[in-house]
């Protein structure tokens, strides 16, 4: 039964929520695949695996106070849960700024950490409220003097760590070299700067960097003290890793320490940008097969399987902790066997988990693999390329956690599908076929034959 939204070719209009009664998230994929109507490749969006991760994190860190970084994932949904869990937001473009205010965010809810921004993004933060944002160099300081002189900023410094997406290449200033004559400039230009920030890198598995920041962090507030000007702010940035819930466990144990031991002044706040350990986990990716075909590579077969999404669509990056299995489970022991994954375009390139040795028990084009763990950057960094399209979402949440979130002013009562049809599939993004108005008095060639 739907409850909001209608049917269009036996498809599902709406985008809401299942609300789920005794079915789990797994259970909604393997109905859909099972009944034979889903034909393209979906995620299935479990709401509730994203508001566990963000009350772990709370849980473990109890001080640091969470600025999603939206980033990884700014969809409607995970957006209005970050609101209604109380977290603020790492937001990185106007864009991003312009999509929070429309879901009427607090701007002073908004940190625009982006150490480098243009003139017209700085009035664009300004206009729309938010406070505070980031530097790493003199050059910034003198844009914000002249377009954003009421900023409150804080000094992004490099700190470096084992990650695998390294920031420090791009963004931060030496603690030790460079950060003390800006906090001069900007105190000599009249600037408030109130914090420090650091980003230990994407996908950090170094579990000291996060104190060596704050250690950092600790030399630049005693400085500003000695010049008589106080920091209150510390932003820890992301870089947690995302393949397990637990984790963080043993990185917010050193937090915690060091918070003790370098911040023990609680009027000291603590913020970080988790992005992809909020939402990696919470989407799992059900992608069909379009053909398989065998060939021989090294003298070995190899299983060539093409699959209806690829590197242009949601599968452009591919981390270590990424895997596929075969949906279909068989009862017989099968053997595994090598394989390539092709996406659908016509590119050569379009390979997916090129640097992976994928064994698979042999697919046929009636198989489905799934790829858990594929909610972070997945759909922004999807392309248009070849007008193919990017794969549908059917976003689920359990009774218990919907009954929560039903009455808060982020959610609305069309925002949920009560004792919904999980057999129902979602709306093909195939296009309208177009027969009319054929011109013929054009001179492009026709095929003869």
């Amino acid at each position: 039964m739907t409850m909001n939204g209608k049917l269009q070719n036996g498809f599902a209009m709406h985008s809401g929520a299942f609300v789920l009664e005794t079915h789990s998230a797994s259970d909604v994929a393997h109905t859909l695949i099972d009944s034979g109507r889903q034909k393209e490749p979906f995620y299935v969006f479990d709401m509730d695996e994203a508001h566990r991760r963000i009350q772990h994190f709370k849980s473990q860190m109890p001080r640091v106070q969470i600025f999603y970084a939206m980033k990884a994932n700014d969809s409607e949904y995970i957006l209005k849960l970050a609101i209604t869990s109380g977290l603020g937001f790492d937001c990185a473009s106007p864009g991003e700024i312009y999509k929070l205010r429309q879901l009427n965010v607090n701007p002073k809810s908004i940190i625009y950490a982006m150490p480098s921004k243009t003139a017209e993004q700085m009035m664009y933060a300004r206009d729309s409220g938010v406070l505070h944002t980031t530097f790493d160099s003199s050059y910034e300081l003198k844009k914000i003097k002249q377009y954003w002189p009421d900023a409150r900023l804080l000094v992004r410094i490099r700190v470096e760590g084992k990650s695998v997406y390294n920031l420090g290449d791009k963004f931060g200033c030496g603690h030790d070299t460079e950060a003390i004559k800006l906090l001069d400039e900007a105190a000599a230009l009249s600037l408030k700067v109130v914090g420090v920030a650091f980003h230990v890198g994407s996908g950090c598995s170094s579990i000291d960097s996060h104190e060596n920041g704050l250690r950092y962090a600790k030399a630049l507030f005693e400085h500003e003290a000695r010049a008589g000007r106080q920091m209150k702010i510390v932003d820890i940035g992301g870089g947690f890793l995302s393949d397990r819930t637990d984790r963080i466990d043993q990185v917010a144990n050193i937090i915690n320490k060091a918070l003790e031991e370098y911040f023990p002044d609680k009027s000291v706040q603590v913020i970080a940008e988790p992005g992809r350990y909020i939402c990696d986990s919470s989407y799992s990716l059900y992608c069909s097969i379009n053909n398989v075909r065998q060939v021989i590579k090294d003298k070995e077969v190899v299983n060539m399987i093409y699959l209806n999404d690829g590197l242009y669509g949601t599968l452009r990056y591919n981390e270590s902790w990424h895997k596929v299995k075969r949906y279909r489970v068989s009862t017989d022991e099968e053997s595994l066997e090598k394989a390539i994954l092709w996406g659908p375009s016509c590119d050569s390139t379009d390979r997916i988990m090129e640097n992976f040795t994928i064994l698979l028990p042999q697919c046929t084009p009636s198989d489905w693999l799934v790829l858990p763990i594929q909610g972070a950057y997945s759909f922004g960094f999807a392309t248009n390329f070849s007008c193919l399209p990017t794969p549908r979402t059917r976003i689920v949440i359990s009774t218990e956690l919907w009954y929560k979130l039903k009455e808060s002013k982020v959610f609305k009562a069309s925002d949920f599908v009560v004792n919904p049809d999980i057999n129902e599939p979602l709306l093909t993004t195939i296009p309208k076929v177009i027969t009319e108005n054929i011109t013929t008095d054009v001179k492009s060639p026709f095929l003869l034959a």
